[in-house]
């Protein structure tokens, strides 16, 4: 039977009971905060506590060890700051003009986590236990080793590229989505609450408890749980109650830091004056959709937002929703007077200053300004307030996608339509082109294009047009609607080979054929005769035939010689 006098409360594991862990290092000395549960405290008989793991204003996580099952868990304890205080018996003391905000907290922490026992999410440790003690509540969970992706990024440059976060959010963003749709509001995501664990995935740390607006002056209430840069504008204010645009707007947010290696600015200071900007080579670097969804997703309104995460999602891989398209595009105000040395206003004239390059992209009535002057190139996002008209004060068309319109050196068709003295303009060949390049075509500049739909098609290769509603060469007035089909790709193709590739790079590898990320599973292999971490099986075998939605599994070796050591 195990002693649990032995075991480390730093690690978990048995290191006969040394003052100094000699396996991490823990020093038994150094005891928890005197507001924590103490180091080898005993909770229901069967959880033995060990090391604070981080606590919020919400609650505590401490690292624990289960004596029934045998293994390492987390205990989350719920206390939060300003409600709760520590009895000397370990208890929880609340006064009683904060009971009644304790109480509303401590039974959302209850069915928050009893929603989520034994509910399988790829980015959530599992939950195993919820119990009332000791005055207030826990849940008990998985442990998983890891470090912030806050800490990841810093030590690795600061950021990553499109590819490599791709893979890495993808099972996050369906993770946020699958409690949403549980009818829970996470509120809590930033590179502080999420773990980039030793398999190389993201988890979540936890979900939070949602605090309500409290109205009464003088009476305690619990302390929203904000993260400066990631938290959306509602969780400031409490003006507009959270909802899944709350978790759109903090993984928008999460990912730019991600790709662009800043913290965006606090929303409530974007409310007042919004100063979020790209940097030029992050602008050329990143692809157009992912710079449509991260605007859609940060507006700091909630209504000009993207409403819910699997939009986001759809923005971020296709980038071709109509809802999306229905907001890209659109003119904004053109800036003031700029001084010496500035980028000058956009306008329809300078648009044929050789060097001057742009393209739109709003959500709601905000748009997304690229400016190359020089050497000047910014991408700025516009607050929706600032979108309504174009640089000559006419009304925007908030309804297509427009490109950059044709200088005044075009010369519309001398052929009429039906009005009389009405131009007409030639519809050009989009079947065949990426619908990427074609947006800041001048081609296009005359007409509306909307995507109608997608289809498998033998003949073009997935995101290149198959089709579209008027034939080129016919003659059509300005605004007049083009109905475009992206292409799906074959509906049948060879299984590419992934064998020896990371996880990474053969979810980016399949993720490129078409097929679908839902349909990709990773499993884990040990196998001593090949290296860590990469593929050593994969079903279908290679060069079978397949389509987008079959089935995919990739076998990850994750056997790790014991000579090599390793942390913990």
């Amino acid at each position: 039977m195990l002693n649990i006098n032995r075991l480390c409360p730093g690690c978990m594991k048995d290191n006969g009971g040394e003052s100094v862990c000699s396996i991490c290092g823990y020093d038994s000395s150094n005891n928890n905060p005197p507001d924590k549960l103490p180091a080898r405290f005993i909770i229901r008989d069967r959880y033995y506590v060990g090391k604070v793991l981080f606590s919020n204003s919400e609650s505590t996580v401490y690292l624990g060890f289960d004596t029934v099952e045998n293994k390492a868990v987390n205990i989350r304890e719920f206390f939060p700051y300003g409600l709760a205080e520590r009895n000397p018996d370990k208890t929880v003391f609340v006064s009683r003009q904060a009971q009644y905000a304790f109480n509303e907290g401590l039974m959302s922490f209850l069915d928050i986590n009893r929603r989520f026992i034994g509910f399988p999410l790829a980015s959530l440790p599992s939950t195993y236990s919820v119990f009332e003690e000791n005055s207030t509540g826990y849940a008990i969970c998985e442990t998983v080793s890891g470090i912030t992706l806050k800490s990841f990024l810093a030590r690795n440059g600061g950021r990553l590229r499109w590819e490599q976060a791709r893979s890495l959010f993808l099972p996050l963003i369906d993770t946020v989505k699958a409690i949403n749709d549980a009818g829970v509001v996470h509120g809590g995501i930033s590179p502080e609450s999420i773990l980039v664990c030793r398999d190389g995935k993201l988890r979540l740390l936890f979900v939070p408890v949602p605090v309500s607006k409290q109205n009464r002056e003088g009476v305690p209430a619990m302390t929203p749980l904000i993260y400066d840069g990631y938290s959306a504008l509602e969780k400031y204010t409490g003006d507009a109650a959270p909802g899944n645009y709350t978790d759109v707007y903090s993984i928008s947010a999460t990912l730019f830091n991600v790709l662009i290696g800043t913290v965006p600015p606090p929303a409530n200071e974007r409310l007042k004056k919004d100063s979020l900007s790209i940097p030029s080579h992050f602008a050329d670097e990143l692809p157009r959709q992912v710079l449509v969804s991260l605007a859609n997703g940060m507006q700091v309104k909630p209504e000009a937002r993207t409403k819910d995460v699997e939009t986001l999602k759809n923005e971020l891989i296709y980038g071709e929703t109509k809802e999306n398209l229905r907001k890209a595009q659109r003119s904004a105000e053109s800036p003031k007077a700029a001084t010496a040395g500035r980028a000058a206003p956009v306008n329809t004239e300078e648009k044929k200053v050789s060097g001057v390059k742009y393209a739109l992209a709003a959500a709601g009535i905000t748009a997304l300004v690229f400016l190359v002057l020089g050497a000047l190139f910014y991408f700025r996002i516009y607050k929706p307030n600032e979108a309504k008209k174009n640089a000559n004060g006419s009304k925007t068309d908030t309804s297509s996608v427009q490109s950059e319109p044709v200088s005044s050196e075009e010369t519309p068709s001398d052929e009429s339509s039906s009005k009389p003295n009405v131009p007409t303009y030639t519809v050009p060949r989009l079947v065949g082109k990426k619908y990427a390049d074609i947006i800041d075509s001048k081609d296009i500049a005359h007409f509306k294009i909307i995507i109608k739909g997608k289809e498998f098609s033998n003949d073009q290769p997935a995101g290149v047009i198959c089709s579209q509603s008027i034939q080129p060469g016919e003659k059509k007035e300005h605004d007049t609607q083009i109905e475009i089909t992206i292409s799906l790709g074959k509906s049948e193709f060879n299984m590419p080979n992934v064998l020896s590739m990371n996880e990474n790079e053969a979810i980016i590898e399949l993720l490129k054929r078409g097929l679908l990320f839902d349909n990709i599973e990773i499993v884990p292999a040990y196998d001593s005769d090949f290296g860590s971490g990469v593929v050593i099986k994969q079903e279908p075998e290679a060069n079978r035939k397949i389509n987008t939605e079959t089935k995919v599994k990739v076998h990850i070796n994750k056997y790790e010689d014991p000579s090599d050591g390793g942390d913990n």
